[in-house]
C-alpha cells in the first residue's frame, strides 16, 4: 500500500501559511530549506511596505506594575525580518508543523529536527502477497468497504474467504496448495554448504559418513 503524501493527501485542507501578511506557503520540506525561504519571503515583503518598519504598541501585551512602552517602535529592516521570522517559525514548529510530525530540539542548533515518519507500508509483515499478480480484479471484489471508508482504523484487508473464492481445488482455480501462501524457509537467510567432495566424488568416491554408496 503506498503511504500518504503530503501533496496528494494533505494539502487540500493543512495549508502551509506562516504568515498573515503573505499569502505564500512554506515547502514541505526540512527546516534547512523552510527557514532561508521564510527569510527571502518577509526580506521582500519589507522592501515592498517600509512603512511596516513603524510597530505600533499593541495594548493587549502591556503587563501590569511594569512602564507603559511607547507607542510604536521604528526598526531597521534586519530587525524587523529578524522578529518576524522568530514569530512565524515559533508558528511553524509549534502548531503547524506539530500536528502531523514530531520536532526535536536540538541543543546548539537554532532550528529543530523533524523526526522520520513511521508510515505503515506493509500491515502483513510476514506475506509475500503482490498486488501486481491479481491486477485483473478491481479492488473492491477483495477490499470491499475500501471505497466507503472513512476512518484510518478500519481494517479492509480481505478475510480467507474472499481468498478461496478463486483459490480452491478444481480444474479452473487458481493455485491452491500451502506454498501459494505459505514460506516455509526464507532463502535470504539460507547458509551456504562448504564442501571439498567433486561431482565424480560423491557418485563415485567412498561413502560420506552416515550413507553407503
Amino acid at each position: 500500500m503506498a503511504p500518504a503524501t503530503y501533496s496528494r493527501t494533505c494539502a487540500a485542507c493543512h495549508a502551509l501559511q506562516f504568515d498573515k501578511r503573505l499569502p505564500d506557503a512554506v515547502p514541505h520540506d526540512k527546516p534547512e530549506v523552510i527557514h532561508p525561504f521564510v527569510v527571502a519571503k518577509l526580506q521582500a515583503y519589507i522592501a515592498a511596505h517600509p512603512s511596516d518598519l513603524r510597530v505600533p504598541r499593541d495594548p493587549s501585551r502591556d503587563l501590569p506594575e511594569e512602564p507603559i512602552p511607547a507607542d510604536f517602535r521604528l526598526l531597521t529592516p534586519p530587525q524587523w525580518v529578524a522578529e518576524r521570522t522568530a514569530e512565524d517559525e515559533q508558528l511553524l514548529w509549534r502548531k503547524t508543523c506539530k500536528q502531523c510530525h514530531t520536532l526535536v530540539a536540538r541543543e546548539g542548533a537554532a532550528l529543530p529536527k523533524v523526526a522520520p515518519s513511521n508510515i505503515t507500508s506493509r500491515y502483513m509483515p510476514h506475506a509475500n502477497f503482490d498486488h501486481s499478480l491479481h491486477g485483473l480484479v478491481d479492488c473492491v471484489s477483495c477490499h470491499a468497504t475500501a471505497a466507503t471508508s472513512q476512518q484510518s482504523s478500519d481494517v479492509l484487508l480481505p478475510g480467507i474467504a474472499t481468498c478461496r473464492a478463486c483459490h480452491h481445488a478444481g480444474a479452473e482455480a487458481a493455485e491452491s496448495r500451502c506454498f501459494e501462501c505459505h514460506t516455509y524457509h526464507d532463502p535470504a537467510r539460507r547458509k551456504p554448504a562448504h564442501s571439498n567432495f567433486s561431482l565424480a566424488g560423491l557418485f563415485n568416491g567412498p561413502a560420506i559418513a552416515g550413507h553407503e554408496k
